[in-house]
């Protein structure tokens, strides 16, 4: 019976031949274009929900926030865990999700419950932000340094390094490191408050309107809809000096920069950073799961070449996460050539050197092929898949060995050409089926 699969790419070489070509461009293609990373992607299974309040201690935000969120997300369908940690000016509440729960129910479940809390969040907090925990991993870090530059310099051109690594494909956050926060502080006059009858919890008041992002919902109109959003969140000293704290019909104004001093400067923090002896910024970059180690390094080193740093700044990479991937990838593909050099050799000594040479070329070619279903189960090159593929090996190695040593057997008792071929594989292709 000279029919089904085996028999056709048996008798049909051409056909064999052009599958097995389509094996490998496509393999090789969709290799190129699958992420690299060091670790398969981590579901975490958690809901963040973050709460900003500005200037309230951990005891504040235990009470007035975390306390109450907790009580509203205890006992919710899927919810197995609920942890809160207060610190200064932010509480941080962690829902951990059941094993099976679904987290797209579950996260809306803890967005309505939040959303039912009365009077929340405080007068004095932000809203809510509600996400799902994801990790982000470091490819690369970059060091600003420079022997002349003062402080506030040397951050800025790291702030404009920031900026324009933002905008690389491939990169998902950008932190800075090694620095003091910026801080704005506002150092109240007595005696000229006193004079303009102006109370330190009025210039508070003014002072936090006028810096803050509102958003006040949407309008509907019959040209279209329009997003009603104020944007006066001050992000410089110089800006909150020309808040009006008095305006008199007479035209008499007064300023915040009339009865305070406004500082913009640094936290009061002990934090020192030296590359070689220079004062540096370190800059942190990150990537999200889906994307690229490789690709995102690649991306950095190209906009490093054609960065131009100001005078007396050197930039450089101080950390690089991408090329112990890149070496460790490398030395996998020379010691899988090495190993189908020994398997051919090895195949030799039993087998004629038609079988073994199609043997050899059936292990790599399995493996390559296999690369252009990644996409579609959303899989990426790291150590777990490549575990996986070492561990394949033996089974990939071992069927092919019995395919031959069956086709083999079939010629010792006659049979010639494509009918041993057929007969040969048709005869363990139940077993190795099964057994694969």
């Amino acid at each position: 019976m000279n029919s089904g699969p085996i028999a056709y790419f048996v008798q049909n070489p051409i056909a064999a031949k052009l599958l097995m070509i389509i094996l490998i461009l496509g393999g090789i293609l969709a290799g190129f274009q699958l992420p690299i990373r060091s670790l398969p992607e981590i579901d975490l299974r958690t809901i963040v929900v973050t709460i900003n309040s500005p200037n309230s201690s951990p005891r504040e935000i235990e009470e007035d926030i975390n306390r109450r969120v907790e009580e509203s997300l205890i006992g919710l369908v899927g919810v197995a865990r609920v942890v809160s940690v207060a610190s200064d000016g932010v509480g941080r509440i962690e829902v951990e999700l059941d094993d099976f729960a679904d987290a797209e129910a579950v996260m809306t479940d803890v967005s309505n419950a939040v959303d039912s809390i009365e009077n929340f969040p405080p007068a004095t907090a932000e809203s809510p932000e509600i996400e799902h925990a994801k990790l982000s991993y470091q490819v690369q870090t970059l060091a600003v340094s420079s022997e002349f530059l003062s402080e506030s310099a040397l951050r800025s051109t790291a702030e404009g390094i920031y900026n324009e690594l933002l905008a690389l494909p491939g990169v998902s956050h950008v932190r800075l490191r090694g620095v003091r926060d910026r801080e704005i502080s506002i150092e109240m006059n007595e005696e000229e408050l006193r004079r303009h009858n102006i109370s330190f919890r009025d210039v508070a008041r003014t002072v936090r309107l006028a810096s803050i992002n509102l958003s006040f919902g949407q309008l509907q109109t019959e040209a279209g809809d329009v997003m009603l959003h104020v944007v006066t969140k001050k992000e410089h000293g110089r800006d909150f000096e020309d808040i009006p704290l008095i305006t008199r019909r007479d035209g008499t104004i007064v300023k915040l920069g009339d009865v305070a001093r406004v500082r913009d400067a640094f936290v009061d923090d002990n934090v020192l950073t030296e590359i070689d002896g220079r004062p540096a910024v370190l800059v942190r970059v990150e990537i999200a799961e889906s994307h690229s180690f490789t690709r995102t390094a690649g991306a950095i080193k190209s906009w490093l070449a054609n960065y131009q740093p100001p005078p007396t700044v050197v930039v450089s990479i101080w950390d690089d996460h991408a090329a112990p991937i890149s070496d460790r990838f490398s030395e996998i593909l020379q010691n899988a050539l090495i190993g189908v050099v020994l398997v051919f050799i090895c195949l030799v000594l039993v087998f004629d050197l038609r079988v073994a040479v199609w043997v050899t070329v059936g292990i790599p070619l399995s493996f390559v092929g296999s690369l252009m279903l990644f996409g579609l189960a959303d899989l990426t090159l790291n150590m777990g898949t490549v575990l996986a593929f070492f561990v394949l090996v033996g089974i990939v190695v071992d069927d092919a060995v019995v395919v031959g040593e069956s086709i083999a057997t079939e010629k010792q008792r006659g049979k010639r050409g494509w009918e041993a071929a057929i007969s040969g594989a048709r005869a363990v292709a139940g077993p190795i089926t099964i057994g694969a």
